[in-house]
């Protein structure tokens, strides 16, 4: 295990929670909790505590308990090795981060780019600590009908919010970016009695690629989804959280932006089913249109199913292939025929 040193710890204590405060009698650090976010109690009390004598950082609120690299990695996303030369640079100083984090308190930690108070509902330290909460179990249980917690390319990170004024009681989907900071969200309606629009984005946010914090260079293929949730089912795969059917710009700036460093993949555009959805042949006919290549579903399960996730629930997987998708890969003329082929069987 890679040694931490105490300074790398206090550093972090101070960069991720909130109203840190230092006990020097007893050489305690105690904070508002950046992992459970202590729900309406946020920013009122500090129940998250660094033992340095002990080396251990502890929650009274959801009962974490570790040793400082867990608790580090676990919220700021970094990798072994980003954190080994993090410590090997000695680039850091608490004290005058400090400083910083007391004049910009909202700006404390990276959960702050989610909507407030959100669950981690793939962690069940969190979920315990929700036992009996219905809308909690209502949005988990969710996850496990549409296989979304065992789908290959989930993101790392699921949530749902009690208390936020916009995204409360629904599905919270992070966007990250290459780095892996979420840097969007969007939040999708899961109880019937939610009158609001299935999906909504953060507001102002500038929406960027979902998925790609997992691009490898492993694959020679991205296939590229409208919905976030589509993607989870295919290695690789980013998706756009929506296409404007009469957009000449199928992306955002920002989405366009971080495709123009993926050139050297070969990109597949997968939409619900041109069999079911009017919508999804006029998309599709666009994109050809667009010179882009396009996955066009077999009438068999083009009939059958809408989408990705409803076809993995049906047949309980929890991926597609690359191979699958490239074979009913169209672009240019064939797929146009393909089209108006569909339009005049339906």
């Amino acid at each position: 295990m890679l040694e931490i040193p105490t300074e790398y710890t206090v550093s972090k204590f101070y960069e991720f929670g909130y109203k840190v405060s230092h006990d020097k009698s007893s050489n305690v650090y105690r904070s508002c909790c950046p992992i459970c976010r202590e729900g309406k109690s946020w920013g009122r009390k500090q129940r998250c505590f660094y033992l340095v004598e002990d080396d251990i950082i502890f929650c009274h609120n959801c009962g974490w308990s570790s040793k400082p690299y867990k608790w580090i990695r676990e919220l700021s996303g970094l990798t072994h090795k980003e954190i080994e030369d993090e410590i090997k640079s000695g680039d850091f100083d608490y004290q005058d981060l400090f400083k910083i984090l007391e004049e910009k308190p909202q700006e404390v930690g990276k959960k702050h780019t989610l909507p407030i108070n959100c669950i981690n509902l793939f962690d069940p330290l969190q979920r315990a600590h929700h036992a009996g909460n219905k809308i909690v179990e209502g949005v988990y249980a969710y996850l496990s009908k549409r296989r979304l917690e065992t789908a290959v390319n989930k993101p790392d990170a699921l949530y749902v919010s009690l208390d936020d004024f916009i995204h409360k009681n629904r599905l919270v989907i992070p966007f990250k970016d290459s780095r892996g900071d979420i840097v969007f969200y969007q939040s999708r309606k899961v109880f019937d009695w939610d009158d609001i629009d299935h999906y909504i984005s953060k507001k102002n946010g500038d929406k960027n690629l979902f998925g790609i914090d997992k691009i490898s260079a492993e694959y020679d293929m991205i296939p590229i989804f409208e919905g976030p949730i589509d993607s989870f089912f295919v290695k690789n795969s980013l998706a756009l959280g929506g296409i404007t059917e009469k957009s000449d710009s199928i992306m955002t700036f920002a989405q366009q932006q971080e495709m123009d460093t993926l050139s050297f993949y070969d990109v597949v555009y997968v939409l619900d089913s041109q069999w079911i959805d009017k919508t999804a042949r006029d998309k599709t006919a666009i994109l050809l249109k667009m010179g882009h290549k396009v996955f066009i579903w077999p009438e068999k399960l083009g009939k059958r199913f809408k989408d990705f996730n409803e076809m993995c629930i049906h047949l309980q997987l929890n991926e597609i292939t690359h191979d699958f998708i490239k074979k009913h890969t169209h672009k240019g003329l064939a797929g146009v025929v393909k089209i108006k082929m569909i339009n005049g069987k339906i």
